[in-house]
């Protein structure tokens, strides 16, 4: 379904999640295991992780991500990820995790203390709930000017995010996720040069993105 609403042109966002690589990291029979969260690892919509400060822009500790153990790779991502498998910091968990599964998240915004306004009333919340409709804020402007100029709206984004606008993104290279809640030593996914599993290919730059969109 989440397929059908891309081809009808529907750009479909969910937050990454807020538990690192998982939240106990443990299967029924006992068995330790990176636990990647449902819909964000749907190949067919894109999974929005969270980043906190400025220089540096930094993974947020809490930022969801990792390989789905229903889903392979799709073919959009295995540049970006055949790059990230070869990263050292993967080494000491890579028995946790489904290296041959959809990688998540796709794109990141910022989550961290993060201003909400409520009757009024100005508050910080983090979290990957406030990343993603910030990602999908700059979708539909994108999608406005695009249809304002007589193109249709972009649509399933994740071809277009690995392909032709992967350089429109801040590449977020330091921080690390973390989770587990101490089944399993250490466990996170650090923030590297290129994709990884805790801020996707980075943070949208919105000028970029849309130059490269008035010319897809």
């Amino acid at each position: 379904m989440y397929a059908q609403l891309g081809a009808r042109g529907v750009s479909v966002l969910y937050s990454s999640g807020d538990s690192g690589p998982g939240d106990q990291c443990q299967t029924a029979d006992g068995t330790l295991a990176f636990a990647p969260v449902f819909p964000a690892s749907c190949p067919w919509l894109t999974s929005v992780g969270s980043t906190g400060g400025i220089a540096p822009e930094r993974s947020a500790v809490f930022s969801s991500g990792g390989f789905s153990n229903q889903f392979g790779r799709p073919a959009y991502q295995d540049d970006a990820i055949s790059q990230y498998l070869t990263s050292s910091s993967l080494t000491q968990f890579s028995q946790y995790f489904n290296a041959s599964g959809r990688g998540m998240p796709d794109v990141s915004t910022q989550g961290v203390k993060f201003h909400v306004i409520e009757g009024g009333i100005d508050y910080t919340e983090s979290g990957t709930s406030a990343s993603s409709p910030t990602f999908a804020g700059i979708i539909s402007l994108l999608n406005a000017d695009r249809l304002s100029n007589g193109q249709k709206a972009l649509g399933f984004l994740n071809p277009w995010i690995y392909g032709k606008a992967k350089g429109a993104f801040t590449d977020i290279v330091d921080g690390t996720s973390l989770g587990c809640n101490g089944t399993i030593d250490g466990a996170g996914f650090a923030a590297v040069p290129g994709w990884d599993a805790s801020t996707g290919v980075g943070t949208p730059l919105f000028k970029q993105l849309l130059a490269l969109s008035r010319s897809t």
